[in-house]
């Protein structure tokens, strides 16, 4: 491609996106939601993920009209942004945040194929690598700013003016997002793409898009769309005979660990406001102290997961994870009074437990893939992945309504629950043996990683 200008609108799309990823389950909270606000939330968003990529991603390869379809999303997810500080109740909030979510899906596949529409096969990993750092990127860099933008601003201004502030930054980029992109996004970018590429697109993506967003699945629905291009019911009733028991055993395990994750995450931020008593800056803090932590510790993951039984590596990664799971649940124990009365040591405590979270993603994510990958049938290894990450999402979804129906009784419990659904799943990892006898897939071509 002649030019890569238009990546960085998608930059100033994601930090948009980070921004309002935070913003949004604050603003609820302000608005007097709970918990089930909260996690009807987080469960809508990851159930309309799916299906916005494969349509749009579906009209954009029958159409060919790649550029219409990412303009129109970046539009979409600007107008949500501008809306979200004007909606006054809760359930506004969560739709108009559901059609955000739609929309920053609806672009993923639909730039996958830009990224690498007339560039050699050859050159597709080190393109959708560069794709994924761009992005990643912009997903930190919203974090910084809501950070800084929370903790500065709040000095001089009431928390209702510091959210709509943040609210109107976060269009801001939306909207040079879509200014940038409308004045640089190729106006033709040819590929033929079929099932067997399409499946190889669906691997490249598992194995190079280790951003940390990932948690929340936005490169899932993108996995999704390319898996989806490359099954058919004759293939999948084929699959459904040909898995091996250790990869039927492992998606059960994800599926208990993935809604455990969502049970944590879902009503994370009315606890650490409610009962931690962290303003919104130490919020943002808190979620950008577990974003660097993945992202740092991505590579090291890889290395190791090469070099160790992979499957007591992703076992150990779960237990220690289901631990500061737990160990974030007994901060509130101690008591609101004893934690809010001591500086930075409260929020130091939190922090650490949520490092030791976000580096255990980077391992559970990397050995994940791998195991996944390692015994998926090599004629359809993306479709295996895609259906890896359509199971994730639905699993989100599921936790999250089951995160903020627990937490409205009472958080500890919930995080228990998160945990032991995680401890759950890392039993049924660490109990299928074979999983350490599977033969490792060709080596992905290395990536810069975001």
């Amino acid at each position: 491609m002649d030019s890569d200008r238009w990546l960085y609108s998608l930059s100033l799309s994601a930090v948009a996106s980070s921004v309002a990823g935070l913003l949004v389950p604050l603003y609820i909270v302000q608005l007097g939601g709970g918990s089930a606000a909260l996690g009807l939330s987080a469960s809508l968003s990851s159930l309309v993920g799916a299906p916005g990529a494969v349509l749009a991603g579906r009209y954009a390869d029958r159409t060919g009209n790649r550029r219409g379809v990412v303009l129109v999303a970046l539009g979409a997810g600007a107008v949500a942004l501008t809306l979200l500080p004007f909606l006054k109740t809760v359930l506004a909030v969560v739709v108009v945040n559901a059609v955000l979510a739609f929309s920053l899906a609806a672009i993923s596949p639909v730039v996958t194929m830009l990224v690498v529409a007339n560039a050699a096969e050859s050159n597709w990993n080190s393109r959708i690598a560069r794709l994924n750092t761009f992005q990643g990127y912009g997903s930190t860099a919203g974090l910084v700013i809501g950070t800084v933008w929370t903790v500065g601003v709040a000095t001089v201004l009431a928390t209702e003016v510091v959210q709509e502030s943040l609210f109107a930054l976060a269009a801001a980029f939306g909207v040079a997002a879509a200014v940038l992109g409308a004045r640089s996004l190729p106006r033709e970018a040819a590929l033929d793409v079929g099932p067997r590429r399409s499946s190889r697109v669906a691997t490249i993506l598992s194995r190079t898009a280790r951003n940390t967003q990932d948690a929340t699945f936005s490169f899932g629905t993108n996995r999704v769309f390319w898996a989806s291009r490359a099954l058919s019911f004759a293939r999948l009733r084929r699959l459904r005979t040909e898995l091996p028991r250790p990869l039927w055993l492992y998606f059960l395990a994800a599926f208990c660990f993935f809604t455990g994750f969502s049970v944590f995450w879902a009503p994370l931020p009315l606890y650490l406001k409610s009962t931690l008593g962290f303003d919104s800056g130490g919020v943002f803090a808190l979620y950008l102290v577990n974003n660097l932590a993945s992202a740092v510790f991505f590579e090291r993951a890889g290395v190791v997961s090469g070099q160790r039984d992979i499957r007591v590596v992703q076992g150990g990664a779960l237990a220690l994870r289901a631990g500061a799971f737990v160990g974030v649940a007994g901060l509130g124990l101690v008591g609101g009074s004893a934690l809010t009365g001591g500086g930075l040591g409260p929020l130091a405590a939190v922090g650490a437990l949520l490092f030791v979270v976000g580096v255990s993603w980077a391992f559970i994510a990397v050995t994940g893939t791998a195991i996944v990958s390692r015994f998926a049938p090599a004629n359809a290894r993306g479709a295996i992945l895609g259906t890896y990450a359509a199971l994730s999402a639905v699993a989100g979804a599921v936790g999250g309504l089951l995160g903020g129906w627990v937490a409205a009784y009472r958080f500890d419990v919930a995080f228990v629950l998160a945990a032991a659904l995680v401890v759950t799943g890392a039993a049924v990892v660490y109990g299928a043996k074979r999983l350490s006898e599977a033969t490792a897939p060709p080596p992905a071509t290395p990536s810069t990683q975001a």
